[in-house]
């Protein structure tokens, strides 16, 4: 038997895109030209370096049949979570703070694997969070670090995960 080929990975450096999108008429087909528009937000930069924590957890359902003796098991609901960690000034000059107004509805739109400079084009693979922005938290300023707030954002709709960028 020949040995398995490794597969080569992509680095997480530079390779990731978070992007604040106010609206997307179909977020299981988002266009090049809704997540491009003057309205949509980098937020990629503004995060700290663990500041995106999207997290889906999927319960499970056990289940069984007439004198099976294995249990089945199914899934059940999904849950995505989605908290944020930014940079504060308190100025009104940062862009997260100022963009996730809580209360704030709309879209993340998380891309990987493509360098952050590229432009967004069709056939890309994007995950499409609907979200409504919840209170802002002060993370405890420590010696030697920046100031930064911490916010969830309320998963509100069906989460679309690795779908393909539409062109326009």
């Amino acid at each position: 038997m020949a040995l398995e080929a490794v597969v080569n990975g992509v680095a997480a450096d530079g390779n990731g895109l978070v992007l604040w999108v106010p609206t997307i008429a179909n977020p299981a087909a988002p266009t090049v030209a809704e997540l491009t528009a003057g309205t949509v937000k980098p937020l990629t930069y503004a995060l700290a370096p663990d500041g995106f924590d999207h997290q889906t957890s999927v319960a499970t359902i056990t289940t069984g049949r007439y004198t099976l003796a294995q249990a089945l098991e199914l899934d059940g609901t999904i849950t995505d979570t989605v908290e944020v960690k930014y940079v504060w000034k308190n100025d009104g000059s940062d862009v997260a703070s100022t963009t996730l107004a809580p209360g704030t509805a709309g879209f993340i739109v998380k891309r990987m694997g493509v360098s952050n400079e590229t432009a967004v084009i069709a056939a890309q693979k994007v995950t499409v969070i609907p979200v409504k922005c919840s209170i802002k938290r002060d993370v405890p300023p420590t010696a030697n670090t920046e100031l930064m707030k911490i916010q969830k954002l309320n998963v509100t709709g069906t989460v679309h995960r690795d779908v393909e960028v539409v062109s326009s």
